[in-house]
């Protein structure tokens, strides 16, 4: 497979992730404003039961869309083991790998390296500020290369 077909596919695995959360996202506002308004009815609107269900509804969105990253994460790794690259980048000079966040080991294959860029980021708490950050990260575009932009769409879905 060559790395342009793996580009096609994994843009179409990534807008059916997107368009998974987004129908997850829009159920999850739908049934929160559903919450409220039937707290308001009932005038629990200030109770800590109506916290509680706000805090189990938040809670299923979470670990939903946790697991159609999780799918979307595994789908990808299935295609990346499958194309070869072509030639990994091997370090720009401008840039000071020891700057990274994550250690970069430019001997390891693209594979490892996403492995690594993708962990360390899809570890913040906030995934909107994860994707601000690996947008101006600038040792992860030449210690990725063409991979940048699968761990760039992969935050996109999450945010």
């Amino acid at each position: 497979m060559t790395q342009e077909e793996a580009d096609k596919i994994a843009q179409r695995l990534i807008a059916e992730a997107t368009r998974r959360s987004d129908v997850e996202r829009r159920a999850h506002e739908r049934e929160l404003h559903e919450a409220v308004c039937d707290a308001a009815a009932r005038r629990t609107a200030r109770s800590t039961i109506l916290a509680g269900i706000l805090d189990s509804l938040k809670a299923a969105f979470d670990d939903e869309i946790a697991r159609i990253q999780s799918e979307l994460d595994e789908k990808l790794d299935e295609l990346y083991a499958d194309i070869s690259p072509g030639t990994p980048p091997s370090g720009d000079p401008g840039i000071d790998p020891d700057d990274a966040p994550y250690e970069v080991d430019y001997s390891l294959p693209l594979r490892e390296r996403y492995i690594a860029v993708r962990d360390y980021y899809l570890s913040y708490e906030d995934k909107a500020e994860a994707l601000a950050d690996l947008r101006a990260d600038e040792i992860a575009k030449d210690y990725l290369g063409s991979y940048y932009g699968y761990v760039l769409q992969l935050l996109m879905t999450t945010v």
